[in-house]
């Protein structure tokens, strides 16, 4: 199967809230699995329709990033059944519509910069 990735993608588990624009009031919260350029992989308990437009807040608690959290819009691309830690779930593919691509390259250059030190030292 053809990986059809256009972005370099990090593991980062974090908090997630998701937002749906054809429901206000729905909020469904989830755990990041990982983040590029281009979007997010979420895990979720429940599936999301393909197509539909959520607003994904990004609570991050991990050392490993400077920013506090992440705002931005996107179009779920992808969902699949997933397993995480023994929950059965979803894994969904979220494409950013509207985003602070400053504030994704920060998180992701600081990803990057406490990668490529355990990957030389694994060398």
């Amino acid at each position: 199967m053809q990986d059809r990735r256009k972005y370099q993608r990090f593991n980062l588990e974090d908090a997630v809230f998701l937002k749906f624009e054809s429901d206000l009031a729905k909020i469904i919260e989830g755990k990041l699995l990982d983040i590029s350029f281009g979007g997010l992989s979420i895990f979720l308990k429940e599936s999301i329709e393909l197509g539909a437009i959520v607003q994904a807040i990004v609570q991050f608690n991990s050392p490993n990033v400077l920013e506090k959290q992440l705002v931005g819009r996107g179009t779920v691309v992808h969902a699949s059944q997933y397993s995480l830690n023994g929950q059965d779930g979803f894994r969904i593919g979220l494409e950013f519509i509207e985003v602070d691509k400053e504030i994704v390259i920060n998180i992701i250059d600081k990803l990057r910069s406490k990668i490529l030190p355990q990957i030389r030292n694994k060398s």
